[in-house]
C-alpha cells in the first residue's frame, strides 16, 4: 500500500515538474500568451494558456498507440506547417501599431488557430514521444490506470496554471509600460516567432536528410 502511495506522489510530483518545464520553455505558445496578454489582457490570452488539454492529447495519443517513433518524414511536414503558422503570426506582430493598444483594433487570435498553432509545433511531438508516453506507458505498466492518469492530470493542471500565472504576471507588468514600449515589445516577439520558424524549417530539413 505504502509503495503504491509513493507511486502516486512521485507520479504527482514528476507530471507537475513536467507542466512546469512545459509552460516556462520559450517557445510558440509562450509567445502567443505573452502577446495576446499585451494586446487584450487575460481575457484573450487565457484561451491559449488552457490550450494543451485541448492539443497535447493528439500527439500523446499517436505516441501511445505507436509501436515505434513516427517517421523523420512525417516529423518534417509537421516542421513545416508549423514554421508557416509562425511566420503569419510573426507578420501580424511587425504590424503591430500603438493604435492596437488605444482601440483594441488588433484583432485577437482566434481559438482555433491557438489550437492549430501548438498542435503544429515539432517540439510537442518530441516531447510526447520523448517524455510524456514513455512516463504514461511506465507508471501504467508498473501501477496501473490510477497513478499514470494522476501523471497526466497533474501535467496537465500544472502547464494550465502556470501559463496563466505567465498571462497574470505579463498583465500586472503591461501597466508600466506605456504604448510605444508595447509596440516594441510585439515587434521583438515577431523577431523571435521568425528565429522560432527558421529553426522549424532547419528541423524538417534535417529529418529529411536536406541539411
Amino acid at each position: 500500500m505504502a509503495t503504491l502511495t509513493s507511486a502516486y506522489v512521485a507520479a504527482g510530483l514528476l507530471g507537475a515538474g513536467f507542466g512546469f518545464q512545459g509552460s516556462v520553455s520559450p517557445g510558440p505558445l509562450q509567445t502567443i500568451i505573452i502577446s495576446e496578454t499585451l494586446s487584450h489582457g487575460v481575457k484573450s490570452s487565457w484561451r491559449a494558456a488552457v490550450i494543451s488539454p485541448c492539443s497535447d492529447p493528439i500527439a500523446l495519443v499517436v505516441a501511445l498507440f505507436l509501436v515505434s517513433n513516427i517517421p523523420d518524414a512525417a516529423l518534417a511536414v509537421i516542421a513545416f506547417f508549423g514554421a508557416t503558422l509562425l511566420m503569419r503570426f510573426a507578420w501580424l506582430q511587425f504590424k503591430t501599431t500603438a493604435s492596437d493598444f488605444d482601440f483594441q483594433t488588433k484583432p485577437r487570435s482566434s481559438f482555433w488557430t491557438i489550437w492549430a498553432t501548438n498542435v503544429l509545433n515539432p517540439n510537442l511531438w518530441i516531447f510526447s514521444f520523448s517524455i510524456n508516453a514513455l512516463q504514461i506507458s511506465s507508471f501504467y505498466s508498473d501501477h496501473g490506470l490510477g497513478v499514470a492518469a494522476v501523471y497526466l492530470a497533474s501535467f496537465f493542471i500544472s502547464i494550465c496554471f502556470f501559463n496563466l500565472s505567465t498571462a497574470c504576471l505579463v498583465a500586472k507588468l503591461k501597466e508600466v509600460f506605456n504604448v510605444k514600449w508595447l509596440v516594441r515589445i510585439n515587434r521583438a516577439l515577431g523577431v523571435f516567432l521568425l528565429v522560432v520558424a527558421f529553426r522549424f524549417v532547419y528541423m524538417g530539413l534535417v529529418k529529411i536528410g536536406a541539411c
